[in-house]
């Protein structure tokens, strides 16, 4: 996909939308960080949530966790397996608008992740018989919930114009948002992240995105002026 037949520049031509995305994931994952913080009433719903999923998993058949455990993995190194060549493709090929999306979008979430987290501090659910070895560091926000947001997220961005019905861009749209939430269930599922923990990373991922694309649209459609401007001078 190259930057003239990528996403179009539709955020550039309703950054309203993108603003309107940033404010509404922002205002989300401040209340929910502040709920964190201050362990208010946000929070009474998240201990019951994982220990009647965690109930439920341990009376589960393999087959199930097995499938939990793909879908997490839809967030990571799934994920990751097809970003890599993706990013050397559009490398190879010099889409610079799409890379930078990804490099910024996509490698600027993480970072964020990594610093959130260790911020806030929050510690993970705790289980006498997990199901699996619980990962380590702090649990909030969901890291695996912010990848699949920005990743599938800007996926589905760059492919929608190439789709050749309204038909086919509804079911898109919907496979895409089917693996967000199987990757953000899948972790509290497998008992590694609350409730809380999850809606703060897709509330971050849909803020850090829209924010992103939506400049670097914006930017790319004020460098396409300027050239046009520059030529008939």
């Amino acid at each position: 996909m190259s930057s003239r037949t990528g996403s179009a520049g539709f955020l550039a031509h309703h950054p309203a939308l993108g603003l309107g995305l940033f404010l509404l994931g922002g205002l989300v994952f401040a209340i929910l960080a502040f709920s964190v913080r201050t362990n208010g009433p946000l929070l009474v719903w998240d201990l019951p949530v994982d220990q009647s999923l965690h109930t439920r998993a341990t009376q589960d058949p393999w087959l199930v966790i097995d499938l939990m455990r793909f879908s997490g993995e839809l967030g990571k190194f799934a994920a990751l397996a097809i970003a890599i060549p993706l990013s050397m493709y559009w490398l190879w090929k010099r889409h610079w608008h799409e890379l930078s999306m990804l490099a910024i979008g996509v490698g600027g979430g993480s970072l964020w992740f990594l610093l959130l987290s260790n911020l806030v501090g929050r510690h993970r659910p705790i289980f006498l018989d997990p199901i699996e070895v619980p990962l380590p560091g702090p649990g909030f926000p969901s890291g695996h919930s912010i990848f699949s947001v920005l990743f599938y997220g800007l996926i589905l961005y760059q492919l929608l114009p190439h789709l050749p019905s309204r038909n086919w861009r509804v079911l898109a749209s919907l496979d895409a948002l089917l693996i967000i939430l199987m990757v953000g269930f899948s972790r509290l599922y497998m008992g590694e992240h609350y409730p809380t923990d999850v809606l703060a990373g897709y509330a971050f991922g849909l803020a850090w995105g829209a924010l992103v694309f939506t400049s670097l649209e914006l930017y790319r459609r004020y460098r396409s002026k300027r050239g046009s401007k520059a030529i008939f001078r």
